[in-house]
């Protein structure tokens, strides 16, 4: 299946340099009166219920995927931080590639031990690390602190928080959450609500659906979650016939994929049609932290600039009668596209009764950005 790579389309490649944006706002300028300051010892229940404490401000730091490590520079602390994943989905962070790499080879597992080998005074797993991963940690005496599931811009806001407390960083924390919320607030501010065009989130095979991050990113953007709209709860994998009928307007995908494939059903899109496909950086738009609202802010434009069908109610063009040469060449090899499966879920067309399985498997390539 060849992919179709967006030409004059609204593209928003993020640049690197945008995250300078994001950077904590200075103790002193926020006033020597105001500015938190943590507290040691510090005791804070994780998402394995186990009631972690630290006795005293971290000096060594160890950090075990990708949106752990993001809210840790975002808060200043690279330098104290002697293990972090050191991967193609990290590289943006500056330095990180002089910390001990705490992954194996396939970019995820995470090498336990050259984790207990670094000795660090606290351990950060996002949520994606294994609960088994996080015992065996404990069991050889290390300090681990695993977070739960960021769904939202708020449980985002709340991880850097806590991160901050438990990092003693709180000062820059309270700065990153001021010039994070600033920025979704712009977003929302400017948005207008009686245009919402149809957006989809796909990254390979699959879309994202309500209680996800990436659907608020889509909503405050102003823009409508076709995939949540229709019933799809977190990420399920998408068919050829369900895109068709939703008929996206918008289409949002990471850099980190190869364009969209050229089939029939999404050449048929108004999107694809429109060149309506916004291209964001997938290290921000698919880790749960700070940097989100680079991701949000790129999806906003992507949406106020997008055109839209005249009638909302209009189907997609029927993806076999095509007049364009270039796109009936994409009917040259075989797709997945067809009717429903037997046991399709009713009302969530493209979906079927396998979407639990399926989940997982989108989870675990998400998680590897997680």
């Amino acid at each position: 299946m060849r992919s179709r790579t967006p030409s004059s389309a609204v593209v928003v490649l993020l640049a690197l340099s945008l995250a300078v944006g994001l950077a904590p706002v200075p103790a002193q300028a926020q006033g020597a009166d105001s500015a938190p300051e943590c507290s040691f010892p510090v005791s804070e229940p994780d998402a394995t219920g186990e009631t972690v404490t630290v006795a005293e401000r971290p000096e060594r730091i160890v950090v075990l995927q990708a949106s752990a490590a993001q809210t840790v520079w975002e808060l200043s602390a690279s330098g104290r931080v002697v293990g972090a994943p050191v991967a193609s989905y990290t590289d943006y962070l500056d330095g990180i590639e002089a910390t001990e790499n705490v992954l194996n080879a396939d970019e995820f597992a995470v090498n336990q031990e050259a984790v207990v080998q670094l000795d660090a005074d606290i351990v950060l797993a996002p949520n994606v690390v294994p609960d088994g991963t996080v015992e065996r940690l404990r069991d050889a005496d290390q300090t681990v602190f695993k977070f739960g599931f960021a769904r939202s811009f708020d449980s985002i806001a709340e991880k850097t928080e806590l991160t901050g407390r438990l990092i003693g960083s709180c000062a820059e924390a309270e700065g990153t959450n001021a010039a994070y919320r600033d920025r979704i607030e712009s977003v929302e501010a400017n948005t207008d609500p009686d245009r919402t065009p149809r957006v989809l989130y796909y990254t390979d095979g699959f879309a994202a659906g309500s209680g996800t991050f990436i659907d608020e990113i889509v909503t405050t953007a102003g823009g409508a979650n076709v995939a949540a709209d229709n019933g799809i709860e977190g990420y399920g994998e998408l068919n050829e016939e369900a895109l068709v009928e939703w008929n996206p307007e918008v289409i949002v995908v990471s850099n980190q994929q190869d364009g969209l494939p050229e089939t029939p059903a999404f050449e048929s899109t108004f999107a694809v049609r429109n060149d309506q496909i916004a291209v964001v950086d997938g290290n921000y738009i698919s880790q749960p932290a700070p940097r989100i609202a680079i991701a949000l802010e790129a999806v906003a434009e992507a949406v106020a600039d997008a055109g839209l069908e005249a009638d909302p109610t209009t189907p997609a063009a029927d993806p076999d009668e095509s007049d364009d040469a270039d796109r009936s060449t994409a009917t040259d090899e075989p797709t997945d596209a067809g009717g429903p499966t037997d046991d399709a879920v009713a009302g969530q067309p493209g979906f079927g009764a396998l979407a639990g399985a399926v989940a997982l498997l989108a989870f675990a390539f998400l998680a590897r950005r997680a």
